[in-house]
């Protein structure tokens, strides 16, 4: 009878003690898979880096590079003369009619001989405005690639109306969807 008492105590330890060797593998396991999942996220998933306009050397400013490059490779920190429009607000194409955008946009110019073009012109390149961004759906436009396909989409329409110079970026000042 002594004995049976060693034998389940005996057996009791061994159990509790492969009990906690399942669970510190589990755990180890659910952390290795934890840091697998943090750095793919970090890393910025499928998108090649931005290449800098003068090659090696970087964006040709302190900090990270990427953040200031903007559309075309070119850098932030080199913006020619800007316009600002008036605020837009239309009806985006959809089958309720119910989805609306209110944007502001502001032109960069390629000279400043242009604002006087644009100032005249205003009324026609409204226009054009109103009639690219209501052509839009909003799950054309709710996604970043979707905005960048807009913007080049309308400086390609304005540009073909002007003569002494041409807008060479867009900037969403103000873009709310309801």
């Amino acid at each position: 009878m002594a004995d049976e008492k060693k034998d389940d105590a005996g057996g009791g330890g061994g159990s509790n003690k492969m009990l906690i060797i399942i669970i510190a593998a589990v755990v180890g396991l659910l952390l290795v898979i934890g840091v697998v999942v943090a750095i793919l996220l970090m890393s910025g998933g499928d998108e090649p880096p931005p290449q800098a306009a003068g090659g090696a050397g970087g964006g040709g400013g302190g900090g990270n590079p990427a953040l200031n490059m903007r559309s075309g490779g070119q850098t932030y920190l080199s913006i020619g003369p800007t316009y600002a429009f008036d605020q837009i607000i239309v009806n985006l194409a959809s089958q309720s009619g119910r989805r609306y955008l209110k944007t502001t946009i502001n032109a960069e110019l390629s000279s400043n001989n242009l604002m006087v073009e644009l100032d005249t012109k205003k009324p026609a390149i409204r226009d054009t405005m109103i009639s690219v961004l209501s052509s839009k759906t909003f799950e054309e436009i709710s996604t970043a690639k979707g905005k960048e396909n807009l913007k080049n989409e309308l400086v390609e329409r304005i540009n073909e109306s002007l003569v002494d110079g041409k807008i060479v970026n867009l900037f969403f000042t103000d873009f709310a969807i309801q």
